[in-house]
């Protein structure tokens, strides 16, 4: 008797238990179901943010290119504001500065050409351009790489951001992109007036904000 009392004690609680575990593992389910139906929320808002940003960045370009009399084919257009829209967010800087940059170095000319050589819409230099290729590892196959649009945004965003992370200031950052940051810092290190006659003339380009 005593024996058929443990036996169905025994069996009891391995009932409890299995019961205990089957709704423990329905919850977890319903948890883990709920955690990805979040996820999968989070993702959308994330794709319709980046989709914003692309159309209105796509919508100032065309009014800086209309501002300015540029005409460029649509295709060109497009790829560009992709291009600027993906390394705004990837390097956190406003499509603005890269417009405002753009516009000041190049005029919007994929294919501008510098007396110094700089190539291109954010116009760099060969030999910056080469080092900055080596930092992203693309890969270098010749100097006209710097006339391909999204490449040449990559690198020139990428180049502006390395500027700003060290010198710790947007203003001082676009003087150095002009003048070489060797050249500003040492006007820096021997308390020399920086000249920002182009950083102003890239801020003014900015679109005024009410």
């Amino acid at each position: 008797m005593r024996f058929l009392t443990q036996t169905l004690a025994l069996v009891l609680m391995l009932l409890v238990g299995f019961i205990v575990g089957s709704r423990y593992q329905a919850l977890m389910d319903n948890v883990e179901g709920l955690q990805g139906l979040v996820n999968v929320q989070k993702a959308r808002i994330e794709g319709f943010r980046s989709e914003n940003l692309r159309l209105t960045t796509l919508v100032r370009l065309r009014e800086v290119l209309d501002e300015n009399r540029i005409r460029l084919p649509r295709s060109t257009v497009e790829t560009m504001a992709n291009r600027i829209e993906l390394v705004s967010r990837k390097y956190s800087i406003s499509p603005d500065m890269i417009l405002a940059l753009i516009q000041t170095e190049s005029s919007f000319d994929p294919r501008a050409l510098s007396d110094q050589g700089a190539m291109g819409l954010m116009q760099l230099l060969p030999s910056t351009a080469r080092e900055v290729a080596r930092e992203l590892n693309i890969r270098w196959t010749g100097d006209t790489i710097l006339w391909d649009p999204p490449t040449n945004i990559e690198m020139g965003t990428y180049y502006l951001k390395s500027l700003i992370s060290r010198f710790n200031n947007v203003e001082t950052a676009l003087a150095a992109y002009n003048h070489g940051p060797t050249r500003i810092a040492e006007m820096q290190a021997t308390n020399l007036a920086l000249p920002l006659d182009y950083t102003e003339r890239v801020l003014s380009s900015l679109p005024e904000r009410n």
